[in-house]
C-alpha cells in the first residue's frame, strides 16, 4: 500500500517489480498512472473523484480490473465535514456515470478488485 503524493513516480520505481501493489490515494499523473497499471498493480481512487477533474481524468483512465475505491478517512470528503467509508457511494456514483456503466457494476468492480488485491 503507497501514499506517495507528489512522488508517485518515485515509489513506482521502488515496487515495480512486486506482485501486488495498491497506489492508495492516487493522485499523480495520467502518464505514470499507465505504468502503473501496465505492471498489473492497483490505483484507488479517493473521494476527490466527486469534485477534483483531475481525479475524474485518472478514474476514466484506470483499466476496470486494477480500479480501487476509498475515502481516505477522516480526511477529503466529498460533503462537509469529516469523511467517513459511507461515503464511499458518492465516488460509485460519479464514477458510474462518466464510465457510462451502472453503480452497481462500479460497486461490483471495484468490490471483486478489492477481494483479490487484498487476498480474502
Amino acid at each position: 500500500m503507497i501514499h506517495g503524493r507528489d512522488a508517485e513516480e518515485e515509489c513506482f520505481e521502488m515496487t515495480k517489480n512486486l506482485e501486488t501493489v495498491i497506489f492508495h490515494c492516487y493522485g499523480g499523473s495520467i502518464k505514470t498512472m499507465e505504468k502503473i497499471t501496465d505492471a498489473g498493480h492497483y490505483i484507488s481512487v479517493p473521494t476527490l473523484v466527486c469534485f477534483s477533474e483531475h481525479h475524474r481524468d485518472i478514474a476514466r483512465n484506470i483499466p476496470l480490473d486494477l480500479m480501487l475505491i476509498e475515502t481516505d478517512s477522516p480526511y477529503l470528503s466529498p460533503r462537509k465535514g469529516r469523511n467517513e467509508p459511507a461515503y464511499l457511494v458518492d465516488s460509485v456514483g460519479v464514477i458510474a456515470k462518466f464510465r457510462d456503466i451502472s453503480a452497481e457494476e462500479v460497486a461490483t468492480i471495484t468490490t471483486k478488485n478489492t477481494k483479490k488485491a487484498f487476498k480474502l
